[in-house]
């Protein structure tokens, strides 16, 4: 493999020093490097603002600087490139000052040789390149951190008080930032919408997917009532905005506390319905995802009949994909199998008992993807 050329800036007025410099760089240096040399301060600077460099070589006694000023009027212009000092032996204590200031080493005229100099000017670069690496590090954490910080704020506080319903929800992301969602909001006839989707892949750009997703369905929601109308207008607004490899998989019911019935509308995604005699029955319209098709349309099932002690469960697939140390996954019947135990308590309660099974089955492994669910459980 080519090794990458190093530039390095020598500013140095002493011909004898620059001879020497370039010398002892051509006999011990063991990759290509580049040595250019300018013999004032201003000079340097000029030519850092034209031209990049690796590391700069400074003596501090120049025509035009002298002393500490030279390395904090170099230090200032040049940002984050290392600085290696030259020193003569009188101003060695100021050479150590301006490492204090931040230069990366200091190199006493008279004292140097191949291997002193060349250890310093590779440590000087490394150094730097490992800072840098570690603060943009820092930086995309911190970054990260605040994405999920706001993110978090997009997803309900609390459940909506629906008469004759009892609702819980909730989602562990599987990194800092969640391609899964899911929301409660009022429809424009009055009814409540519950809605659980999953944008392909994971990461900050899904994220931001999903919020768009949000934000249009609550605003088509001011609007709109039939669930059709607004998955199929929400489509036609994400398309222009996804790839090729990103798509929404959605389902939204609307719970109608004066009939007590649900209507139900997906896009690339079931949900089930828990009835009181313990029948499952799967919602699924058979839709493709969101983004997909510009000219896609969801339609809306026929009003759903309700009876108390029904259970309405919105779910996305890292539910039951979450795999077992042994890659077993969880499945939808292990799934039901958790809220059949405790389906005549809380939907906290039914809620919190398949996320229990989830940790039991995994053995408390970091879940691989999103995990989100709803629970609607219909009162007496």
């Amino acid at each position: 493999m080519e090794l990458q050329r190093v530039r390095i800036l020598l500013v140095e007025d002493d011909p004898d020093d620059v001879w020497l410099m370039r010398n002892l760089l051509g006999d011990r240096w063991d990759g290509p490097f580049e040595l250019i040399h300018v013999e004032l301060l201003s000079a340097a600077i000029e030519l850092c603002r034209e031209q990049s460099f690796d590391v700069v070589l400074l003596d501090l006694g120049l025509p035009d600087s002298r002393g500490l000023g030279t390395f904090l009027r170099m230090q200032s212009a040049v940002n984050d490139l290392p600085i290696v000092v030259l020193s003569g032996y009188a101003d060695e204590a100021m050479a150590v000052k301006a490492v204090q200031a931040g230069a990366q080493d200091y190199l006493v005229k008279g004292q140097v040789d191949d291997n002193s100099l060349v250890r310093s000017l590779r440590y000087a670069i490394e150094r730097t390149r490992r800072r840098t690496a570690e603060e943009a590090l820092r930086q995309t954490k911190e970054e990260f951190r605040l994405a999920q910080e706001i993110q978090q704020r997009l997803f309900p506080a609390s459940a909506p008080n629906v008469p004759g319903f009892e609702i819980a929800g909730s989602l562990f992301p599987a990194k800092s930032a969640a391609g899964d969602y899911y929301d409660y909001f009022p429809l424009s006839d009055g009814s409540t919408a519950l809605a659980v989707g999953d944008v392909s892949s994971h990461g900050m750009g899904p994220a931001l997917l999903m919020s768009e997703t949000r934000a249009c369905l609550r605003t088509l929601a001011q609007t709109l009532d039939d669930l059709g109308d607004i998955l199929t207008k929400a489509n036609h607004l994400l398309t222009a905005d996804t790839s090729d490899f990103h798509f929404v998989t959605l389902a939204v019911v609307r719970l109608n506390p004066s009939d007590r019935t649900l209507v139900y509308a997906g896009a690339g995604q079931r949900s089930y319905l828990l009835r009181n005699d313990g029948r499952l029955e799967l919602l699924d319209t058979a839709s493709l995802p969101l983004g997909v098709r510009d000219d896609l349309v969801v339609a809306a099932s026929d009003p759903i009949p309700l009876n108390p002690g029904d259970l309405v469960v919105l779910m996305t697939d890292g539910v039951y994909e979450a795999e077992s140390p042994r890659q077993e996954r969880l499945g939808i019947d292990r799934v039901f199998s958790a809220i059949r135990r405790v389906r005549d308590r809380s939907a906290q309660t039914i809620l919190d008992e398949v996320f229990a099974e989830i940790r039991r089955f995994t053995a408390g492994s970091p879940p691989q993807d999103d995990v989100t669910m709803v629970v609607a459980k219909v009162l007496g």
